[in-house]
């Protein structure tokens, strides 16, 4: 995503007696007919992840969510967070568990975590990171995802790193946020029944920053390639449209935007599903969703984009093994498709109707 405002299981069924390499068996994973499909729904938001699946006629869909970045603590202990997810995920076959982890505790300007106990307002650093000094959050991490039985889970560690908008920014910092990266996932690795864990090397849609692939941590250190990806852009003659454009002349900019900006643009999907290919990695969307923001460089309710990234995340070709549909709406950013779980606080809702009947009629599951 071009400017972030909100926070911060598919197995390979292995039969016969030929053993598959890790890497033939990520791939193998990723061509299943239908790639796993989870949402996001508010922090600990299970009640919206079992919501969306309903709506859908789904029996499982994974869970995505976000570790807060204000302290050490939550990277290494959040127990609010795994208490939850634990639960839910045993409840139910087939769910899974897709958490999202900052690299480093603190505001964007790296003066280190506001909470904790752990080196508040210590400042904090890619740096630091690569020399392996905060390797013990990682560590207890990894400690408590196994106590509580998800040891089985896909991370995002430093999700986005190729933008300005969160600490671990990577511009300039290409060869500390690989170390840090390699000392992360060497560490996690370690602990006993943490093996299972998965990593997802995930920067957002298009050069940002700077070109993301400058940061490949190397093959052995990541298991999916994840891009996120928005129906936003900047480009010219796309969005915003004129306040009087037609119908056809908004079709017009939405189909130029999936062309011009999402597929074919430096670091759009054309490129990114090569480079995954290439590094013996399945492809995966841990965030995407269509796009109604302050800043007015979204596509709005574009049933056309649905289309496209059903048809993209489908085809075998392009090895996508799990995507993630981040079903909210923040007073900055609306993506929210489904109605929201029946019993919440406060009315919630879609304001994309021909986006939402599109993504139903295609991610649902028809009734007999």
């Amino acid at each position: 995503m071009t400017k972030k405002f909100h926070p911060l299981s598919l197995a390979a069924l292995l039969i016969g007696i030929v053993s598959l390499s890790p890497m033939q068996s990520a791939l193998s994973q990723s061509a299943s007919p239908e790639p796993a499909l989870g949402t996001y729904h508010w922090p600990n938001g299970t009640a919206g992840v079992d919501a969306f699946a309903t709506w859908l006629g789904r029996d499982t869909v994974w869970g995505l969510d976000f570790v807060g970045g204000e302290s050490w603590d939550n990277v290494g202990w959040p127990t609010w967070w795994l208490e939850t997810w634990s639960a839910w995920v045993k409840a139910k076959p087939g769910r899974r568990f897709v958490l999202s982890i900052p690299l480093l505790a603190g505001p964007v300007d790296g003066s280190g975590p506001t909470q904790g106990d752990k080196g508040k307002g210590v400042p904090v650093s890619l740096e630091q990171g690569a020399t392996g000094a905060y390797n013990q959050h990682f560590k207890d991490l990894a400690e408590n995802l196994v106590r509580h039985g998800l040891g089985d889970s896909i991370l995002r560690p430093g999700w986005e790193f190729n933008g300005d908008w969160y600490t671990w920014r990577a511009k300039g910092k290409t060869a500390a946020f690989i170390g840090y990266w390699r000392q992360i996932v060497s560490t996690m690795r370690a602990v006993p029944g943490a093996e299972g864990l998965k990593f997802c090397w995930n920067p957002t849609l298009g050069d940002q920053q700077f070109p993301a692939d400058e940061a490949w941590p190397g093959d052995e250190y990541v298991d999916y390639v994840g891009v996120d990806v928005y129906d936003e852009t900047w480009n010219a003659d796309t969005y915003p449209w004129p306040a009087h454009a037609s119908d056809e002349e908004i079709t017009r900019r939405q189909k130029k935007v999936w062309e011009e900006w999402i597929m074919h643009s430096p670091r759009g999907l054309a490129f990114w599903t090569k480079f995954a290919k290439t590094h013996g990695k399945p492809l995966a969307f841990p965030e995407w969703g269509v796009v109604n923001g302050n800043h007015g460089h979204g596509g709005n309710d574009n049933p056309y984009f649905i289309e496209q990234m059903h048809a993209f995340i489908t085809d075998p070709v392009n090895a996508v093994a799990f995507h993630c549909y981040f079903d909210i709406n923040s007073p900055e950013l609306r993506h929210q498709l489904s109605p929201g779980p029946a019993k919440s606080d406060k009315p919630e809702g879609t304001q994309f109707p021909k986006a939402a009947a599109k993504f139903k009629a295609l991610f649902g599951v028809a009734k007999p």
